[in-house]
């Protein structure tokens, strides 16, 4: 029989972690409450082996050490998916089994490090036009803004299009802060008007941000008309995905744009949420990179890198490297 137990800050978390990795065959053996509040469970499974395994060769029945139960305990916290936690504790352990030293978030750091990407868009700008895609109000006029405001402040010449022409006050709202800028706004409402502008001499060397309209994921005419929108563009597509939302729902919606082409995401409303496991299912569900995150709805704010650690973090608030955000960058500048 295989027996393991998880912790967890509520039953409810720990019996969602049991039947994530044991299934609905496990049984309850115990449950106990931790000095800290956390719950831990107990279960056990009777495993169907395969012919000729190796039993010695298995995982052990429970955690070698407290930084795998740990870790799950943060993760269950923020909403991870079990399989998905049980993965990144697992090789958080493994981490520490040859670091011993390091600290838990330390460790989360260099399993998120393995499992993910976390290329800068300054750093990793694509070739071509970049698209801003996403759900409505998820940030995609106020990102475009923020990239313009970025590109300025380094002195690079940026070019900015619109097709959010249908939403009342859309072209307005980007409109408003280019003209700060001092940047010419070209609106793009159809494939072939966007064909047309990217042609055209003034967009010549230079890097093109394109602002979208907000589209329903599973709505299939608004997703027919927006990969319309990105294979006209022949550019790069970014998911802005709004941080707080429901795991699984996140990674739903991350798979719809992921099918038509998204590659990395720019996390918004970071200011304004605490629990982030919607942003690693959806990066694991539609295998997105992690780019920059915006932790302010100012435009002056700008977009802020998000590196392995920082997330570890925030993910793991009670360890001794506590870091409620990511820095703002200083060098961002106010249009």
């Amino acid at each position: 029989m295989r027996v393991k137990t998880y912790t967890a800050e509520t039953t409810v978390a720990a019996m969602s972690m049991v039947r994530g990795e044991l299934g609905d065959e496990a049984i309850m053996v115990s449950t106990r409450t931790g000095s800290d509040g956390s719950t831990c469970v107990t279960a056990a499974i009777d495993p169907v082996l395969p012919a000729n395994e190796d039993i010695e060769e298995r995982e052990p029945l429970v955690f070698p050490d407290e930084t795998e139960a740990t870790i799950r305990q943060a993760l269950a916290y923020h909403g991870v998916p079990p399989w998905l936690s049980s993965r990144l504790a697992k090789a958080a352990a493994a981490v520490e089994a040859q670091s011993p030293k390091s600290t838990a978030a330390t460790c989360l750091g260099a399993a998120l490090d393995e499992y993910f990407s976390f290329p800068p868009l300054e750093d990793d700008w694509p070739e071509g036009p970049l698209l801003l895609v996403g759900p409505p109000g998820s940030g995609k006029t106020i990102t475009a803004a923020k990239l313009c405001a970025r590109e300025r402040v380094a002195n690079r010449h940026v070019g900015v299009l619109t097709a959010d022409t249908k939403r009342a006050g859309g072209g307005e709202q980007l409109a408003a802060f280019t003209r700060i800028l001092d940047i010419e706004l070209g609106t793009a409402p159809t494939p072939d008007d966007l064909g047309q502008a990217l042609s055209a001499d003034v967009l010549k060397g230079k890097r093109v941000i394109i602002d979208t309209p907000g589209c329903n994921p599973y709505d299939e005419k608004e997703m027919d008309d927006l990969l319309a929108l990105c294979e006209a563009a022949g550019g790069s597509v970014v998911l802005t995905l709004p941080a707080g939302g429901d795991p699984m729902e996140a990674a739903d919606m991350a798979r719809a744009y992921a099918d038509i082409g998204a590659k990395c995401m720019i996390v918004t409303r970071m200011d304004i949420t605490r629990r982030y496991g919607g942003l690693l299912a959806a990066a694991d569900g539609a295998g997105l990179n992690f780019a920059d995150v915006s932790i302010s709805a100012q435009v002056a704010d700008g977009l802020i890198p998000l590196s392995p650690l920082a997330l570890a973090r925030l993910l793991m608030p009670h360890t001794e490297e506590t870091n409620p955000a990511p820095q703002q960058n200083t060098a961002e500048a106010s249009p």
